[in-house]
């Protein structure tokens, strides 16, 4: 089986053939993991810069997310 890895700065992404077409698992400046299976690799490629361009607001929207999480807990606790 065919891997390819890419690693650009703190960014990275595995391409694995699967039977679907392409594992594409990914990782932005966050840290933050997405897989997804895409059929052919200009798509794989398409979403992974698409994630990467909008890494920062996906990890705005995941702060903010955190945030109400915590709130919640801390109103059950009491």
């Amino acid at each position: 089986m065919v891997q390819l890895n890419i690693k650009t700065m703190s960014r990275n992404y595995k391409l694995t053939p699967s039977k679907y077409g392409f594992k594409v698992e990914m990782w932005n400046d966050f840290g933050m993991k997405r897989t997804v299976y895409e059929k052919n690799v200009m798509d794989s490629s398409k979403v992974v810069m698409d994630w990467w361009e909008n890494s920062n607001q996906e990890h705005d929207k995941m702060k903010c997310e955190q945030k109400v999480l915590n709130n919640l807990v801390k109103k059950e606790i009491k």
